[in-house]
């Protein structure tokens, strides 16, 4: 029996409207799914941020110790690493600090030694010095003095570590000057807005965020104690990080971090202790340090206590913009001042 024509419409409107329902259906499952994904994008990339900071804190925190082995290590032995991530965002940081630290070592006069930009000028108060001798790592200078005081032409290379020795009438030498400028390494991990970057400087760890002050997790090795029998003792350790023969673009995964050997500079009684620090950063981490070191003094000042104080305090003017010194000043300390070298290669 032949259908009718109604029957065909029906069923063909019936078809149609499945289509359609199938068609919008689809449609606002594809609207939802996008508008999660806009919604989700910025948690995505919050989520990887997070995974890409901790990654290369963690990875700068394994390098940190890593170097200090190197540091501690005999001269010219060292440690290989491998570290994809280390090998695509390390940077050489050139001239990052430069120290100064001087001292009287012998006799009861006070030196003052100043350098310049191809001299060096001395003053005794006493006037017992009587001559200079200018130490670099390519060799050495000699002057005298007039009643203890006069200025001495340099013709050596400065660019690297110097060593100011002053010597009464008999040879022995009453103050030590030294300045020592340093090299280190920068990772810097890319973000979504921004670059994450870590300096590795002198021993120090700094981390600083897109837009965010720093964090300095691991300060300079300086430090003071006190012996059993009273003796005051201060122990800086330099560091020095030097990339030899690399640049941005020609460093593999793996990285060889050998030691170049151990400069002492200072290794005994001193007086009239100084310590001036120049940074090249600009981002406040002068002051954090000096705030970690000298922030005893500041409460001990505060409250009129600084007589039986003991710790870094201000050379000179209470700003420090004279450097630090150990206080009591007039105490006699033993002082060991030494530069560690590391060469990544």
């Amino acid at each position: 029996m032949r259908e009718g024509r109604g029957t065909l419409r029906r069923d063909d409107a019936r078809a149609v409207s499945e289509i359609m329902g199938v068609s919008m259906l689809l449609a606002m499952v594809i609207s939802t799914m996008a508008g999660v994904i806009v919604l989700m994008q910025p948690f995505m990339e919050d989520l990887n941020d997070n995974r890409d900071w901790s990654a290369a804190s963690v990875a700068a925190n394994q390098f940190s110790d890593r170097l200090n082995v190197a540091a501690e290590a005999p001269e010219g032995s060292g440690i290989v690493t491998k570290s994809q991530h280390l090998a695509d965002t390390i940077r050489p940081l050139r001239l990052a600090e430069i120290w100064s630290v001087s001292a009287d070592l012998a006799g009861s006069d006070r030196v003052i030694v100043t350098l310049g930009s191809n001299a060096v000028n001395v003053t005794s108060v006493n006037g017992t010095a009587t001559d200079v001798t200018i130490t670099t790592s390519m060799g050495q200078n000699n002057g005298t003095l007039d009643d203890g005081q006069g200025e001495i032409v340099i013709g050596l290379d400065l660019s690297n570590w110097i060593i100011i020795d002053v010597h009464d009438t008999n040879g022995i030498v009453i103050h030590r000057w030294i300045q020592v400028p340093l090299d280190g390494i920068q990772l810097r991990t890319p973000l979504n807005e921004g670059t994450f970057q870590i300096d590795l400087v002198n021993g120090a760890r700094i981390e600083q965020l897109p837009n965010k002050p720093i964090d300095v997790r691991v300060y300079p090795r300086l430090n003071h104690d006190q012996t059993l029998d009273g003796q005051y003792r201060v122990s800086l350790v330099l560091l020095n990080t030097q990339m030899s023969g690399l640049t941005d673009h020609s460093i593999g995964m793996s990285l060889e971090l050998i030691s170049g050997g151990v400069v002492s500079f200072f290794d005994g009684d001193a007086r009239n202790l100084r310590i001036v620090t120049d940074f090249a950063a600009i981002d406040g981490r002068e002051s954090r340090y000096l705030h970690e070191w000298t922030d005893d003094y500041d409460i001990h000042r505060a409250i009129g206590e600084l007589d039986d104080y003991n710790g870094f305090g201000p050379y000179g003017r209470v700003s420090g913009v004279e450097g630090m010194t150990l206080h009591p000043t007039n105490a006699i300390i033993h002082l060991d001042v030494i530069m560690q070298q590391v060469i990544i290669q």
